[in-house]
């Protein structure tokens, strides 16, 4: 093969392996739109759900979020969660709260505790990164040596908000040193965010909505002057 050839598949094997490594895809959701990264360990988006101005989506933990510890040095595993950027639809916008929140991982451990802690930097209309503080989940034990994790982010104000990213999630779980431990995932564990979308008036709408308090106004003031 000359080197014409292998400058020519070694420019195709990079420009592949750069599309495989910034894979997203977008979900529409009618009132919403996420846009996000497909290649980390929890893939695709599993469901989404709305009632009246509520919405939300999530995606299912598979079992290789995990760590198995058997004595000896402490030891962690860090997985990668998905970056994605939530975005208002046209007709739309966003309000209430950005609520994150990952449950129930399951953990057993003996002769040492278990953790597990997130991290994430949030963008809000595309102004400067944020990184957020270390959030450690809630362990809720079920007997003196088991239990589960679970944690809810704290509240993103979305008022005035018409699109808000959030990049470099990750998760870690750890056991302590000398414990005998399993952290272990399974898909109905759920990394959910919830939200609020609510219908923009069209501006005729708006005029007429106008026109009518304008109308009450003025019979409220005609029959305080008789």
């Amino acid at each position: 093969m000359n080197m014409t050839k292998l400058k020519t598949l070694a420019a195709a094997m990079a420009l592949l392996a750069s599309g495989l490594a910034s894979a997203t895809t977008t979900y529409n959701a009618g009132a919403y739109s996420v846009t996000y990264d497909e290649t980390t360990t929890l893939g695709w988006i599993s469901s989404s759900y709305w009632s009246g101005s509520s919405y939300g989506f999530e995606w299912s933990l598979p079992t290789s979020v995990s760590l198995a510890h058997n004595g000896g040095p402490a030891s962690s595993a860090s997985f990668a969660l998905p970056s994605f950027t939530l975005t208002a639809n046209s007709g739309y916008t966003l309000s209430g709260n950005l609520l994150g929140s990952l449950g129930n991982i399951v953990y057993t451990e003996f002769n040492g505790p278990t953790s597990i802690s997130s991290n994430a930097t949030v963008s809000v209309n595309g102004g400067p990164d944020a990184v957020l503080p270390t959030a450690w989940l809630t362990k809720s034990p079920t007997n003196a040596f088991s239990g589960y994790f679970s944690g809810t982010a704290a509240p993103l104000p979305l008022a005035g908000v018409s699109s808000v990213e959030v990049k470099n999630a990750w998760i870690s779980l750890s056991a302590s040193a000398d414990s005998f431990a399993t952290i272990t995932g399974q898909p109905q564990n759920k990394l959910k965010f919830d939200f609020s979308a609510t219908p923009v008036p069209e501006p005729e709408s708006y005029a007429l909505l106008l026109a009518g308090l304008a109308a009450v106004g003025l019979i409220t003031r005609r029959r305080k002057s008789r």
